[in-house]
């Protein structure tokens, strides 16, 4: 929660449940000085709204406003869908338009008077004010906004609905620009809303992801890694058994790509500790791949793959660990991760690509062969034109062919394949690590 407006919630509900605790207790309806007009007005008003003719029913509606504001709640929820009804057709006469928001406003302000019977309805009233002015006045009013939607979101949290939210962390930005607030409590502020979509987001997946999205879109400013590293460091040690902070904190950093950042991998492991899960791991897996600690991100590749469910993310899990091995000389494990890729996919030309490759990187290993390492060049190229004749990706594909007409030319000459009493299309088992059964071919 923002400190500064902590007090502010509870003084606030404080001193309306105390101002109106009279008003609460009445029972006996006040039609005002003239109640058979005042009567006689409201069905008029009535009868009018349900008409949708708003104009008409906005003379009975100011009459029974001014002279039986106590006689019957309809006055302040008829007047706020007038009011509305009147701003939003009133937006090129700007002098018309704010008078019509001044007394939304004072229809607010009255039926918090006459009509706020227990501190949910003072809510109730103080969230449709809070949000009227976060759309209309928020660049007069930023600081009663702000301090509305505040206390109508600590009331209700998590169980806030998506406008109000919306609402309030566009007061939160308008607060900071206008430097009423720090990014630190721009970053809290967006933090109370991801917990306010990730308990509402099941039950209307529509309205609370657009909110988050709104929600990233207010903070950005503030979403900095630079700064993000240094807030989450500091309270880490006193947050990191709270497992709302460390998913909040993890969706935040990942969601600006702060992948660098150290912090994230010790939110991360935190995690992992209590809920072990693929995505999770296969993000360690990178960070520690990135910083050549092969023995941790081979350990996270591995619980990755262990973990996922899904075919299609463990083949794409298992395509990161096989080129990591490759980058690490592991030449032999790349092949082995990349033929269990191809017993998930066949058709998974990726896999083939890799094998050609290993098989390519690892060829040093092999100058005692009887072409003295040349002959693995066959079957690195077999496997690049698998590669090829598979991809559906034209990248992938022009990959393979380049690779393939590279490596083509690696390839032993014609005398040298007569030497050996051979001949170009003989098979041919190719010993080493690579134990392979290829075609002879001459280099051309």
């Amino acid at each position: 929660m923002i400190n500064t407006t902590q007090s502010t919630f509870f003084s606030l509900l404080l001193a309306l449940l105390i101002s109106f605790s009279s008003q609460a207790q009445q029972t006996e309806i006040n039609y005002g000085e003239n109640p058979n007009e005042c009567k006689k007005n409201l069905t008029i008003m009535l009868t009018y709204y349900k008409q949708k003719s708003y104009k008409d029913a906005a003379r009975t509606w100011r009459w029974c406003f001014n002279n039986c504001p106590e006689s019957s709640k309809n006055i302040y929820i008829i007047g706020e869908k007038i009011m509305k009804n009147f701003i939003s057709k009133s937006k090129e006469d700007k002098a018309l338009r704010s008078t019509y928001i001044d007394t939304l406003l004072m229809i607010y302000d009255k039926r918090l008077k006459h009509f706020s019977k227990d501190d949910k309805g003072i809510i109730k009233i103080l969230e449709s004010k809070g949000k009227a002015l976060a759309q209309f006045r928020i660049n007069e009013s930023y600081n009663e906004a702000f301090d509305l939607l505040e206390t109508v979101v600590t009331s209700q949290f998590p169980k806030v609905k998506s406008t109000t939210a919306k609402s309030y962390m566009y007061s939160v930005k308008v607060m900071y620009k206008k430097g009423a607030l720090s990014c630190s409590d721009v970053i809290q502020a967006y933090l109370k809303t991801m917990e306010i979509v990730a308990a509402n987001i099941d039950t209307k997946p529509e309205k609370y992801q657009a909110l988050k999205e709104k929600s990233i879109k207010y903070a950005d400013t503030c979403l900095d890694c630079d700064l993000l590293d240094s807030l989450y460091s500091t309270n880490f040690e006193s947050s990191k058994n709270d497992t709302l902070w460390l998913d909040g904190g993890i969706e935040l950093l990942k969601e600006k790509k702060c992948y660098k950042k150290e912090i994230l991998v010790k939110m991360l492991e935190k995690r992992f500790e209590s809920a072990p899960a693929s995505k999770t791991a296969i993000v360690l897996a990178k960070y520690f791949s990135d910083k050549q600690n092969k023995t941790k991100a081979l350990s996270f590749f591995d619980k990755a793959i262990t973990l996922e469910k899904d075919s299609s993310e463990l083949e794409k899990h298992l395509i990161k660990k096989a080129k990591f091995q490759n980058n690490t000389s592991d030449y032999s494990g790349a092949r082995v991760t990349a033929n269990k890729i191809i017993k998930l996919n066949p058709q998974a030309a990726k896999a083939y690509l890799i094998i050609g490759n290993s098989i390519i990187y690892g060829s040093v290993n092999c100058k005692s062969l009887n072409f003295g390492g040349a002959e693995v060049f066959w079957v690195a190229v077999d496997y690049f034109n698998k590669a090829a004749r598979l991809a559906k990706e034209p990248k992938t594909k022009a990959k393979a062919l380049e690779k393939a007409d590279k490596y083509t030319a690696y390839f032993p000459a014609k005398n040298t394949i007569f030497l050996k009493s051979l001949n170009p299309g003989d098979p041919y088992k190719v010993e080493c690590w690579i134990n392979a059964s290829t075609t002879i071919r001459e280099k051309k």
